[in-house]
């Protein structure tokens, strides 16, 4: 009977055991799906502060571009 017993509690242990190790597993999971979601949220915030640069860099070119052509101008005149 002892015996039984015995092997009724291990194996409930063992159940218990298995119980918690797949609800940490579980919360393995949920923690590297957040991770994955802040890292495609980075992404997104990445590729509109590159657009934003990009189109800023667009504007201060074609400004470079206009004070190099007045200076080409203003030379011209000094000539």
């Amino acid at each position: 009977m002892k015996k039984v017993l015995l092997a009724v509690m291990v194996f409930a242990l063992m159940a218990g055991c298995a119980k918690y190790a797949s609800q940490e597993q579980l919360d393995e999971l949920q923690a590297r799906k957040d991770a994955v979601e802040a890292l495609k949220s980075d992404i997104k915030d990445s590729q509109s502060e590159k657009a934003d640069l990009m189109d800023e860099k667009k504007m201060k070119e074609d400004k470079v571009a206009m004070l190099e052509k007045e200076i080409a101008e203003l030379e011209k005149k000094l000539k």
